[in-house]
């Protein structure tokens, strides 16, 4: 059984005794550093021990590309030594030498960055830089509940839909960095135009930027997902259909997925993947696909911590 996944059973472990369990496999050190559209999570990691941590909301900022800053800002908050490694695990394209471009241009802007150089120059530090949902796939291949298996996918869904491949332990990437962006593909539920320029994909409808999109064309404003996720609780039936027609997506995705790399098991993490119940969802929509699409589904067992994991590999 893999290491989390019996974290996950025995419910009520201390920080601390993870920790423990987690150097005993992962005794890495170095700066980690998770990077989305929503959020910047970094941790100093020392000897696979997560010894400080820190989490900030991202300043979205498409004129001046101010991105490099908060990433500089939040490693100099956190280290205490100087790193061995530096990981980024970012949302968005990465190519072969470490430039950074987003995909979907309306949520952080249109734009190329040379973050290995960049960083790799003000830390001269060895930086490595992917794919958030490469890197927590890879976390999860390593440490949690992909470890037993030779083909593994990773859905995240939160702002956006991020999806990571890993075929017999090794990432599933391509120079120009858009391999594993099939969060842009469409799905027979897509009718929207998502900020790819694509119409009707999977991240114009599943994700949790489209999720407030469509409760604000249902005629309620400003409502985040989070939000949503709280009125469905209350049986409110508009929360209700967005979750599902979210779900139903992810489950069409699932088995694009398996049809196309026949994984072994597929594994869901972000803010809504994780979601009370949501997963649960996908799965029993999953069931109504021809049972050759099937695919085995679970939640993330590392959680947030799967990308900083997999960066520093």
């Amino acid at each position: 059984m893999p290491l989390l996944e019996l974290i996950i059973l025995q419910v009520g472990l201390s920080e601390r005794l993870v920790n423990k369990m987690l150097r005993k496999k992962f005794n890495r050190s170095g700066i980690a550093i998770d990077f989305g559209a929503s959020k910047i999570s970094i941790s100093e990691i020392v000897k696979g021990k997560f010894k400080k941590n820190l989490t900030k909301i991202t300043k979205i900022d498409k004129k001046n590309k101010n991105y490099i800053y908060q990433i500089i800002e939040n490693i100099d908050n956190v280290k205490t030594i100087k790193p061995k490694k530096i990981g980024i695990a970012i949302t968005g394209r990465v190519d072969k030498f470490g430039n950074w471009y987003p995909v979907n241009k309306s949520n952080l802007g249109n734009f190329k960055i040379p973050l290995k150089k960049i960083i790799e120059k003000k830390y001269n530090t060895p930086t490595k830089i992917m794919n958030d949902a490469t890197a927590a796939a890879l976390g999860e291949t390593i440490f949690g509940k992909g470890c037993n298996h030779k083909r593994v996918g990773y859905i995240t869904i939160s702002t956006g839909i991020g999806v990571g491949i890993i075929l017999n332990k090794k990432p599933f990437i391509s120079e120009n960095g858009l391999a594993g962006h099939i969060g842009f593909t469409t799905s027979t539920l897509g009718k929207m135009k998502c900020g790819s320029g694509r119409i009707g994909t999977f991240e114009s409808i599943a994700s949790g930027k489209a999720m407030s999109e469509i409760a604000r064309l249902k005629g309620h404003k400003n409502v985040t997902a989070k939000e949503i996720f709280q009125q469905n609780q209350k049986k409110i039936k508009w929360a209700k259909e967005i979750i599902e027609i979210s779900a139903k997506s992810i489950s069409e995705l699932c088995s694009n997925l398996k049809a196309t790399f026949d994984l072994d098991i597929i594994i869901l993490g972000g803010s809504i993947g994780m979601a009370n119940g949501y997963s649960e969802l996908v799965k029993k929509n999953l069931k109504k696909e021809p049972k050759l699409f099937h695919v085995n589904l679970v939640k993330s067992s590392l959680g947030t911590r799967a990308a900083k994991l997999g960066i520093l590999i």
